[in-house]
């Protein structure tokens, strides 16, 4: 009744634990291995032709079914609304293992749809499970292990700076004075401030903190494409 889809770099303890958070439910598994060559897109896509039921739920290497959301995914399976065709699973966020409940850290994406009503956006970096029909909510959440060290953070971070460059140079965008000093900046307020960051204490600071790192580095990294003509 449910294929489980999940790309990874490597095979690791994170990935264990997200197909051990799963494996009651017995569904069918497909694992691909990430190509920085091919979009993250086109690499679940791929996936999603491959699988062979009706209901698909995507996770990510660091992701980990709650028990909850066990119980109620197998729940939806049995009663299989025909009219609903995919839904949203809120996301409950860790840094560094403690719990971030502000700053942006709180929302909810489509992972698990019926197979022939839903594919993958084509793009670089957090691509989105498009959905032709209903989409309903459910209760609960996701365990998602994105942050768990400055460095694999800032690695990630700079890693994403440098594909946003990327698209942001084929669209011709244009560098000012304005990106490459206050974006960052404006950022780390948005998250720290705005959005209540602060209030996850440290944690939420430095999330803060790298957000604006990676906001500045994509325009610095514009930059040197457009010196560079890459």
């Amino acid at each position: 009744m449910l294929s489980v889809l999940i790309i990874c770099q490597k095979i690791d303890e994170n990935l264990i634990r997200s197909v051990q958070s799963i494996e009651a439910l017995h569904p069918q598994i497909l694992i691909g291995v990430s190509d920085t060559n091919i979009s993250l897109g086109l690499r679940k896509n791929t996936l999603i032709r491959q699988s062979t039921h009706d209901w698909v739920l995507v996770l990510d290497s660091d992701e980990v079914v709650s028990v909850e959301l066990l119980h109620e995914i197998k729940t939806i399976l049995q009663i299989n609304l025909t009219e609903v065709r995919g839904y949203r699973i809120p996301y409950q966020n860790y840094a560094f293992g403690g719990v971030l409940r502000y700053g942006g850290e709180k929302y909810a994406k489509i992972r698990l749809f019926r197979k022939k009503f839903g594919q993958i956006s084509i793009v670089p970096i957090h691509e989105e499970i498009d959905v032709v029909g209903q989409i309903s909510k459910l209760s609960n959440v996701i365990i998602h292990n994105s942050y768990r060290s400055t460095s694999q953070l800032l690695t990630k971070f700079t890693k994403y700076a440098w594909q946003v460059a990327g698209e942001k140079r084929k669209s011709h965008e244009r560098v000012t004075l304005k990106k490459l000093f206050m974006y960052g900046p404006h950022m780390v307020w948005a998250r720290a401030i705005k959005d209540q960051g602060w209030r996850d204490g440290w944690r939420g600071i430095v999330i803060a903190l790298c957000f604006g790192y990676m906001e500045t580095l994509t325009y610095w990294f514009l930059l040197w494409r457009n010196f560079i003509g890459s």
